[in-house]
């Protein structure tokens, strides 16, 4: 409702930062999604994030490449590592096998307990297909689509407004193996290793220095 509340000249509107994401993930327990490549194409250079944000967020949000967000403890922006450009994202795919011959195709989850996540489900699959990929969205109830992201993990991709996040450690508990949900289903050892990083850090320039060797190490 901003945009009608703006033309209130009764209601002023603020705007400042939010330590809140809207986020996407694979799950890697499927296959495709097991290779980095796949990964590179379709989470960094086949997302058109600022369109996102201007078409989806009414412009109102900022274009995010790392999971902590801009204006949080440790930021690195990685635009420059994963600017939008399909034929890069094109040529990935294809190296891992995926074609016109052989397309891509897989199930998109969301839910609209947050009013902007269809809209931004339905402008990824429209990306993705410039890349060749086939994607079905599925909007689903919230409890249900939170039962089959965290007990059942059955889900491909997941467009989700994710938990307010203030460094990469605040982060860290939602892919750690060990004592986390580990969301992605991820089996990566290095990752165990740069979590124990941030969490044995003993000072403030050792935690920031690892919370960069994290979000390097994910991009």
């Amino acid at each position: 409702h901003v945009e009608r509340l703006m033309r209130d000249p009764k209601i002023q509107v603020l705007k400042g930062r939010e330590t809140q994401r809207i986020s996407t993930q694979f799950n890697q327990r499927q296959p495709a999604f097991q290779d980095v490549r796949v990964r590179r194409a379709l989470l960094g250079y086949g997302i058109d994030r600022p369109a996102i944000a201007k078409t989806a967020l009414l412009g109102l949000a900022q274009p995010l490449w790392s999971f902590v967000p801009s204006g949080s403890k440790g930021h690195i922006d990685f635009g420059e590592l994963y600017p939008y450009d399909p034929d890069q994202a094109r040529a990935l795919l294809k190296e891992a096998g995926y074609d016109e011959r052989n397309p891509l195709r897989y199930t998109m989850m969301t839910h609209p307990g947050e009013a902007s996540l269809p809209t931004i489900a339905t402008i990824l699959k429209t990306q993705y297909a410039k890349l060749g990929v086939e994607v079905t969205v599925e909007v689903i109830d919230q409890p249900i689509f939170l039962r089959r992201m965290n007990q059942d993990r059955d889900w491909h991709q997941l467009v989700n407004l994710t938990s307010a996040a203030f460094d990469p450690y605040s982060i860290a508990r939602a892919i750690d193996r060990r004592a986390g949900s580990n969301l992605i289903n991820h089996n990566d050892q290095q990752v165990d290793t740069l979590i124990d990083g941030l969490k044995e850090a003993a000072t403030e320039e050792t935690f920031l220095q690892a919370g960069y060797d994290f979000q390097r190490y994910i991009a």
